[in-house]
């Protein structure tokens, strides 16, 4: 048993719950519960089950972090980031709003996602008139948590103003959503409240342990990636996967999402599909096994990535997956591989169209980070190394970060990074493989314009 005072890290995800338990020595203890349903009690429900694994004694601190873009209506209907829903309140709200009012008003272009606060709000208003109360998910925990509503700026981009930490006002008129139906906003490093005593499986999590209210997992998994300075670039893999890169200067004309991130400003693109490739790849070729010098002499097929439709940088929620050039002799090693390469061209167009921001290595997180193949890729695309962290689940860490902040373990978030965020191993482009990956990556880019229409005509016989 394990006495040392130490942080937990609560990081909600898409499917399941992570929690890290960090110990003031270092040592990280991690657990993991699966959701039975997508419902605010079924994440709770997995919550406690997570926290029934630890040993929970001693604990200092607790941070949270949480997927964004899902609503809780009045504690019970979700509305889940995956879907098209809020549109056609996203077209509305860009031709009401010019690009100066959305910088005025929420410190950042408002990006093409329908999931961000304002179209959404405007759904739920006309879809949910008597409407008391909206939050989201890690909302949702910390009051079950603390019994207080609150939440940071950063898990409310698009509505709150990132500098000012407050709900845009104006915003706020246009969705019919007051301020009093929202969580309350705090600083993402401060006390969002006390536990109460929670009965857990054969335990309890004890009262009066400091909840701070951290950030979303994407803002969190940042800190715990150490991405900081000017020219950091990160990949995030994942349900979807993002690309960015940290920069100086706002880009107030990109198509992808740029906006405040600690001192400066965090440029990125998020797809929509990478996850589910991978998993369907290993539904093909299950060991998921390939030697890229054997597929490299070979021709496999070209893959277009966007399974469940493409977010940045085509914008296309009908687009679909697609095999181009599959041959009688082509292997399953060949479908695997050519997923996984259709997976890096996504993020290198989404690099492209960022305009190939300068950088001298790439940090990686996520469950794909631990494939040597997909990381020697985008060592290969990029031309840069491909560094993989010692910690791996990097938003969990990210909340134990704030937490350790917030608890004075650390005098800032820049300490803590330094403190705790390390360097495993990275992967170095060799240049064997660069060309033939362009040219192939140019064929994939002329893919999507040539089949457009007909996702569209799929779409109609389909419905």
């Amino acid at each position: 048993m394990n006495k040392m005072k130490n942080i937990l890290g609560i990081d909600l995800g898409t499917s399941s719950v992570k929690i890290l338990q960090r110990f003031e020595d270092g040592t990280i203890v991690k657990t993991k519960s699966a959701y039975d349903e997508i419902s605010p009690m079924g994440w709770w429900k997995a919550i406690k089950q997570a926290l029934s694994q630890l040993e929970l004694i001693n604990v200092s601190a607790i941070g949270l972090s949480s997927q964004v873009g899902t609503y809780i209506v009045d504690g019970k209907e979700v509305i889940s980031w995956n879907t098209g829903i809020g549109t056609e309140e996203l077209r509305h709200i860009k031709e009401k709003f010019s690009a100066k009012d959305f910088l005025d008003e929420i410190s950042m272009p408002h990006p093409n996602i329908a999931s961000y606060p304002i179209p959404r709000l405007l759904y739920i208003k006309k879809n949910y008139p008597e409407v008391q109360k909206i939050c989201q998910p890690k909302d949702f925990i910390c009051e079950m948590l603390t019994g207080n509503l609150v939440t940071d700026p950063y898990s409310w981009r698009g509505l709150a103003n990132l500098r000012t930490k407050q709900y845009s006002h104006k915003c706020l008129g246009v969705t019919g959503i007051c301020e009093k139906q929202l969580p309350i906003i705090i600083d993402y490093t401060e006390i969002a409240g006390y536990t109460k005593e929670i009965q857990l499986e054969e335990t309890v999590l004890p009262e009066g342990i400091p909840v701070y209210v951290g950030l979303n997992d994407y803002y969190a998994s940042l800190l715990g990636m150490g991405i900081q300075n000017l020219g950091d670039m990160f990949d995030i893999s994942g349900t979807s996967e993002h690309l960015g890169v940290i920069e100086e200067l706002m880009d107030l004309d990109t198509q992808m999402v740029s906006g405040p991130y600690l001192k400066h400003n965090v440029h990125y693109g998020v797809t929509a599909s990478s996850g589910a490739s991978l998993d369907f790849g290993l539904q093909i070729h299950k060991d998921g096994l390939v030697q890229l010098e054997k597929v490299s002499k070979h021709q496999p097929p070209i893959f277009l990535p966007y399974l469940n439709g493409e977010r940045a940088p085509i914008w296309d929620a009908e687009a679909r997956g697609m095999f181009f050039g599959i041959s009688s002799g082509c292997t399953k090693e060949d479908m695997f591989y050519a997923v996984m390469e259709g997976v890096v061209f996504s993020l290198y167009h989404i690099y492209e169209s960022m305009g190939k921001p300068k950088t001298t290595i790439m940090k990686i997180s996520g469950g794909a980070a631990v494939n040597p193949v997909l990381n020697q890729l985008k060592a290969e695309m990029f031309q840069i190394p491909v560094a993989v962290l010692e910690e791996n689940d990097t938003s969990a860490l990210g909340a134990v970060m704030v937490a350790a902040v917030g608890a004075g373990w650390y005098e800032s978030i820049e300490d803590a990074i330094l403190n705790i965020c390390h360097i495993k191993e990275q992967t170095e482009p060799v240049g064997k493989y660069n060309t033939w990956l362009e040219e192939r990556y140019s064929i994939y880019k002329k893919l999507y314009p040539a089949v457009r229409e007909q996702y569209k005509e799929l779409r109609r016989i389909s419905q």
